[in-house]
């Protein structure tokens, strides 16, 4: 395996719940055009939930940082035995667990045995993401599991031009929109990847 140069690192990488977070994700790393690594089930297609995150933190790529190191081109400190410059984010909806489940998965106490624990920022959207884009205006109404590829596609669009002030706006104004919104930390995600706008 080719070693990546300190320009590919990979500054973050994000295990998404479904379809409809991978699209989310998938619109804030190619309107900034930033090293995000987006970890999925069938591209998004089968869903990943808390109960069975670990169970994936457990196995292989995961359960050795100088693994994942390389399996994601993350750059590693082979001295000292850690990840550098780098976050891993799971943004999961907490309606399928129970509360003491969703409470850990919060807390970060559900990957106290991971030797990732430490670059874990788990991002929930409380009930799920449908119900946080409705409530900051983001969707105006809830639509059908069946419409939700093509609607997905239309609100968050993957860019495919190079960066602009333009394409960075519209992620400042996705961000502004989740402001008041109690029920998500989805915003932590967010300025992180704004955050990362100086390393490109």
């Amino acid at each position: 395996m080719r070693k990546a140069t300190p320009a590919q690192y990979k500054k973050a990488a994000v295990i998404v719940h479904g379809k409809s977070e991978r699209f989310l994700a998938s619109y804030i790393y190619t309107n900034l055009h930033l090293p995000v690594v987006i970890i999925d089930k069938n591209k998004g297609r089968s869903s990943i939930q808390i109960n069975g995150l670990k169970k994936i933190l457990s196995s292989k790529p995961y359960n050795s940082l100088k693994s994942f190191a390389d399996e994601y081109s993350v750059e590693y400190d082979r001295k000292e035995k850690k990840l550098k410059n780098f976050k891993l984010f799971i943004i999961m909806d907490t309606d399928d667990c129970s509360e003491k489940t969703r409470e850990d998965y919060i807390s970060g106490k559900l990957f106290e045995n991971s030797c990732l624990k430490d670059y874990i920022v788990p991002i929930y959207n409380s009930p799920n993401i449908e119900e946080i884009m409705v409530k900051s205006g983001i969707m105006a109404k809830r639509i059908p599991d069946s419409e939700k590829g093509s609607y997905y596609s239309k609100i968050f669009p993957i860019n495919q031009d190079p960066f602009s002030n333009d394409t960075l706006d519209q992620i400042r104004l996705f961000s502004k929109k989740l402001e008041n919104v109690k029920e998500t930390n989805l915003l932590e995600y967010v300025h992180y990847c704004l955050s990362l706008i100086d390393y490109v």
